[in-house]
This record gives C-alpha cells, structure tokens and sequence, in this order.
C-alpha cells in the first residue's frame, strides 16, 4: 500500500508555508481551559477575597500589600525625563543634540536606556530631515532640466523659424580660381 502525498507537505516532509499540520485546531483567540475554569470559580468569591487582602493588608501583611498595591500601581515601564534639546531644522543640529545626549547618559542624569531611546529617535528624525532636504533636491534638479528642455525646445524653434537673410550671414565657399 503506497501512500497518498498530502497537499499541505512538502516532498522533504515539512509542512507547506501556511499550512497546519492540524488545521482543526485551536482557533485563534481561544481561551486556556484552566484559565477560564478560575475564573468562573473566582466568579462569585472575587469580592470577598479582595476585601480579606485588604484587611491583610491594613493589619500589617507584607505581601498582602504588595499584591495590592501590584494591582492598583502597576509598575512604570517608562518614565518621563527632562531633557533640554537644541532645536533640531538639519543634521548638524541632530548631531548637538545627540552630544546632549550623551553627555546626559555620562552624567547620570538619564540613565543608558533612556539615551538609547532619545538617539533612536533624533536618528529617524535625521533620516527624516534627510529624506525632506533629498526631495527638495530632487525638485530642483526636476525644474532646472523642465527649464532646460523649454529652453532648447524655443531655441530650435527659433532656428527651425529663421528665414535666411534675416540677419544671419550664410556659409559661403570661396574657390581660389588661381
């Protein structure tokens, strides 16, 4: 009995890009089952047990607090941080400001993530600066060959135009019959 190849592998074995090795699968955004089993156990008891953390919490109970507190402050991933920047208009001014930086980082005033962070974004705002000062660029250098081209487009019109004797002296040969 031969085996009848399967549309979803490959010949080497491995599964087609795309395509499941259990296409009845899980769907997508599915619940863990254990997950929704606690909560509909926490269903009904969630207020109580808040309110014993509290009262653990208010007679002294370390954890009791920290849990709390965990749920209403969640920790700050980031924070904000007072930076006096030079105003940024070309890439010499990114580069000021980036010294800023750095001397910021070297004087502990924002920490190393903080400076990374900052340098990451007046990089974009470099390219940024670049790619608008390569496009008014590109602009000029478009009109000046319009320019040109109506230019030369009048001239030989111009010279297409001329009839002779108008001012224009023509090329003659002269033969030395000597």
């Amino acid at each position: 009995m031969t085996k009848k190849p399967n549309d979803r592998k490959r010949a080497n074995g491995r599964f087609a890009k795309g395509a499941s090795g259990n296409p009845a699968g899980r769907p997508p955004g599915s619940r863990n089952q254990s997950t929704l089993l606690m909560e509909a156990l926490l269903e009904d008891e969630a207020e109580p047990l808040l309110r014993k953390a509290i009262e653990l919490a208010s007679g002294g109970d370390i954890y009791a607090l920290k849990l709390c507190l965990d749920r209403l402050l969640p920790p700050c991933k980031d924070r904000a941080i007072h930076l006096s920047l030079p105003p940024i208009e070309n890439a010499q001014q990114v580069s000021a400001a980036m010294s800023t930086v750095v001397e910021a980082v070297g004087e502990g005033r924002i920490t190393p993530g903080q400076g990374e962070t900052v340098a990451n974004i007046l990089a974009v705002k470099k390219d940024v600066l670049a790619a608008c000062d390569f496009e008014r660029r590109l602009e000029q250098v478009e009109q000046a060959i319009s320019i040109l081209k109506n230019a030369t487009v009048d001239a030989e019109a111009a010279d297409r135009t001329q009839e002779p004797g108008s001012g224009r002296s023509p090329e003659v040969m002269v033969r030395d019959s000597s």
